[in-house]
């Protein structure tokens, strides 16, 4: 390297300056090479000021930093943050394929099944709330008692049976069997908040019973299926606002429901509603006015779908891809 740094002697020499301690051809090459002119001015710093940087400052700080944008993807994804956005973008549930598929007569076979499987659903959920009476019964028929031998478990009996009619009333009245969708968890609350209202009036039975053995007057209650009641039992608490879940017919409703049923059905029901105890009467009534709500519903439903249905028939007429079903119902008149 002695070519390049020239002698050891002259590169520990501290006094001369870095460039004569080069190698003379060296320092001659880059005399040459180096460029001539003036040497261009660096541009100075901008001075800011006092005002202008506070308020520079503050606007960082009062301007949150812009969230990067996601694409929506359905809650079936299992990454909610945004990835694999992309591959959902034509993803379609399973039950809208479905709806797609059905034909106007698989539309009313729903209808129709949705509503005998809420009626149904009445009596498996009336079983589960009475799960208790029942057993008491079984038991009762399995291994009885002398006594019960000789009543035949009619205690037991009667228990459970007016478990399974009251809270089969209570559901009706708490709008089980409507046709509105719901999930199962809002289902479940219902039949809890049946349940609640049954333990409550065995409640209030017990106090008026205890008051008739001691001689003392009987208290008075409202209604167990009063709106006061069911807001109770919806909420656990003193009643601040009706919930929209596990709502009884408002006063405002019932005339409506009563416009759609005929005036000698009408007067069929309330005979059956004048003929029965004071203290079953409203419950009765209540649950009466769930189950024909639930009645009126379906046959709107069905309603809608015989229109649509129409519908559709004739825009297949129009562009020439009538079916033989849409023919024999134009020749029988259903146009």
């Amino acid at each position: 390297m002695g070519w390049l740094w020239g002698s050891s002697s002259s590169s520990s020499s501290s006094s001369s300056p870095p460039q004569d301690t080069l190698d003379p051809s060296l320092r001659d090459f880059l005399e040459k090479e180096a460029p001539t002119g003036p040497k261009p001015a660096l541009p100075s710093r901008p001075v800011e000021r006092p005002v202008e940087k506070a308020a520079a400052r503050a606007d960082a700080q009062s301007t949150p930093p812009e969230a990067p944008a996601k694409e929506a993807v359905p809650p079936e994804s299992q990454f909610q943050d945004g990835r694999y956005a992309h591959l959902w973008k034509g993803y379609q549930p399973q039950h809208q394929l479905e709806e797609q598929g059905k034909s106007e007569q698989d539309r009313l076979r729903d209808i129709v099944d949705a509503y005998n499987d809420r009626k149904a659903d009445i009596g498996r959920i009336a079983m589960e709330n009475c799960a208790l009476e029942y057993l008491q019964q079984f038991e009762c028929f399995r291994k009885p008692s002398w006594t019960q031998a000789s009543t035949m478990c009619r205690t037991e009996s009667r228990v459970f049976n007016r478990c399974y009619d009251v809270q089969s009333k209570f559901l009706k009245a708490l709008g089980y069997m409507t046709m509105d969708a719901r999930s199962p968890e809002e289902s479940e609350k219902i039949q809890m908040h049946a349940d609640k209202l049954y333990q409550e009036m065995l409640e209030q039975e017990k106090l008026i019973d205890k008051a008739k053995e001691e001689g003392k007057p009987i208290p008075k209650f409202e209604s167990v299926l009063s709106k006061q009641n069911v807001v109770r039992a919806v909420s656990g608490k003193a009643p601040a606002a009706p919930s929209a879940l596990g709502q009884i017919i408002r006063d405002d409703e019932e005339e409506q429901v009563w416009k759609n049923i005929k005036p000698e059905s009408r007067k069929s029901y309330e005979q059956k509603l004048a003929g029965l105890r004071p203290e079953d009467r409203e419950f009765e009534r209540k649950a009466l006015l769930g189950e024909l709500k639930a009645q009126t519903g379906m046959v709107k439903a069905v309603e809608e779908a015989f229109i649509e249905e129409r519908i559709n028939r004739m825009k297949r007429r129009e562009t020439g891809q009538s079916t033989i079903g849409d023919t024999i119902k134009r020749l029988w008149g259903w146009d």
